[in-house]
């Protein structure tokens, strides 16, 4: 691990944690459904490729590739464009098939790597991976595994949680010990209608804020509201 920041490209967030994300670390943003885990991933990438020239590769479980870049130009980012300069790639695998992968040292995804020079790198999620193990003790070292991997590829990742999470409770959930760092987010009711909102909860050797601040998506995607 290095004292490096990468720069996230969401607005207000890098003055959260010390200046970015700590170079080579793994990240764990966990949340439930519509709390923007997938825009605020891919606004990471795109930033990463299109303004600091940092390869990115987007690892899927689930997504299709249409889809993940028709959600990309909502918001004014052409990943298609960034795959034709060799800045982007998208890979969808089944769970089943990480596992064969892990087997063979990272294999054609190790590859890829490789093949594009990345230095950041998303895998959505977690969740559909650890369904394939018969208790949580071996998805977590499995998971573990993964990790350990991921830190040797030399890329600063981001893993997703299709989990939702509880701001008032405390969640004492394995996985976190396994990561660098946690961002929950959240998708809190209040009065008659949702907002967003989003907790640094860990990030090793960071001084990162402890507050709980609300966060907005516009044309631009994710923004932290100060």
């Amino acid at each position: 691990m290095t004292n490096n920041r990468i720069k996230s490209g969401i607005a207000g967030f890098d003055e959260l944690t010390g200046g970015g994300i700590e170079e080579r670390s793994v990240i764990l943003i966990r949340g439930g459904t519509g709390t923007g885990k997938t825009i605020m991933c891919l606004q990471y990438l795109y930033t990463g490729a299109a303004k600091y020239n940092e390869p990115s590769l987007f690892l899927s479980f689930a997504e299709s590739k249409e889809s993940i870049y028709s959600h990309g130009l909502k918001f004014g980012w052409d990943l298609k464009e960034l795959e034709k300069k060799k800045k982007f790639t998208f890979v969808r695998y089944a769970p089943h098939e990480i596992v064969k992968v892990m087997e063979e040292g990272g294999g054609t995804i190790r590859d890829t790597i490789e093949s594009i020079g990345a230095k950041r790198l998303v895998i959505d999620s977690l969740s559909a991976y650890a369904l394939l193990f018969e208790n949580e003790y071996k998805a977590n070292q499995s998971i573990l595994n993964l990790f350990e991997m991921l830190h040797a590829w030399n890329c600063t990742t981001l893993v997703t949680s299709e989990k939702p999470v509880d701001p008032y409770i405390l969640d004492s959930e394995r996985l976190g010990f396994l990561t660098d760092g946690i961002i929950n987010l959240y998708y809190l009711r209040k009065d008659n209608r949702r907002k967003r909102s989003l907790e640094v909860l860990k990030m090793r050797n960071t001084n990162h804020s402890d507050k709980l601040f609300n966060f907005m998506i516009g044309k631009n995607g994710v923004a932290i509201l100060r």
